[in-house]
């Protein structure tokens, strides 16, 4: 897949368009890329999605910016997943979102040559959102497009959305997330140093940092997949402060089973969580809390029974770049 920071920079053909802000890729949005991606396929035309590096609140409002599900970098791989040709994830600033709809319209027919647009059953466009999916299928008839608009996913009796998505990662439901994402919930970043404490208690774990602005499941312990070196490792990512040893801020650590490799801080790691264990909890003695890990990571053995770990690939395991995303600097 392509990827684009600005509309200006398409110098191709015509294209099939999928519009959207995209947090999370669930399942809804999945269904509207895929549409648009099969509408291009069988006219011979390029698909595309077009979205925001940003979210659009953190121009008029930073303190009212919801968390995140996905990172910049966890978005493009989403969205690549849906075999989409070219992705736009251009900048939000005041200037553009004063638009009207018809501008708004205007500037991406003259940049992109849309033979059709897919739109979401309540995507809004143009300044304050005037602009509705009726808007867009007149406007389409002015500018030489056609409008599709994709009808509501429901999934447990209520439609699928990033709200709903983001509530059950907060509330530390990552099978309903997952559910909902149609895939499970990941953490990723480049490992760095934290408290120590694993050594202390003799298990290898690999710390990220706190990734600032992203939607982050309550404290406590969870059955994940840890993606690290090139193959996947069991793990019991603790998330939080481990209050029976409090210096420093909150971490995400995960303690990986079966890991006998070097050290590897540095490297990129993705953390796949399945299932929350248990809340946060002090325990009184590093010895109590060493015994309630060993518990932990036999719970999580216990959940993936015989399922082998396997290979994985993309950029874990890599050491970062100079200059690389960390998410907690974003």
């Amino acid at each position: 897949m392509k990827l684009l920071t600005h509309e200006s920079q398409w110098h191709g053909g015509q294209t099939v368009v999928a519009f959207g802000m995209f947090d999370g890729v669930h399942e809804g949005h999945a269904k509207l890329m895929r549409s648009a991606a099969e509408i291009a396929a069988l006219q011979g035309l390029t698909s595309m999605v077009y979205t925001f590096s940003t979210h659009p609140m953190a121009t008029y409002a930073p303190d009212r910016v919801p968390p995140q599900l996905e990172t910049r970098s966890e978005k493009v791989c989403s969205i690549a997943r849906q075999g989409v040709d070219v992705a736009v994830l251009r900048p939000f600033d005041a200037a553009y979102g004063a638009q009207t709809p018809e501008e708004f319209v205007r500037a991406f027919a003259a940049a992109l040559h849309p033979c059709h647009v897919v739109i979401g059953f309540n995507y809004s466009f143009g300044a304050k959102g005037a602009g509705k999916a009726e808007d867009m299928i007149r406007l389409g008839e002015t500018y030489g497009f056609a409008t599709h608009v994709v009808g509501e996913v429901c999934m447990g009796g209520a439609p699928v959305s990033s709200t709903r998505v983001r509530a059950a990662v907060l509330r530390g439901d990552m099978e309903m997330a997952a559910q909902l994402l149609g895939r499970h919930y990941t953490l990723s970043g480049v490992v760095i140093h934290g408290k120590k404490l694993g050594r202390r208690l003799d298990f290898p774990t690999a710390n990220l940092s706190w990734p600032a602005g992203k939607a982050i499941p309550p404290r406590g312990v969870y059955a994940a997949r840890a993606c690290l070196c090139g193959r996947w490792y069991m793990a019991a990512v603790n998330i939080g402060a481990h209050p029976t040893a409090p210096e420093g801020p909150p971490t995400i650590e995960a303690n990986l089973l079966d890991y006998e490799g070097k050290e590897f801080y540095g490297s990129h790691v993705r953390l796949v969580l399945l299932t929350r264990i248990r809340g946060e909890r002090r325990f009184d003695s590093l010895q109590a809390l060493r015994e309630e890990v060993l518990r932990n990571r036999e719970q999580v053995r216990g959940y993936f029974g015989d399922r082998p770990m396997r290979k994985c690939s993309g950029k874990e395991g890599r050491k970062a770049p100079a200059g690389a995303e960390n998410p907690a600097k974003k």
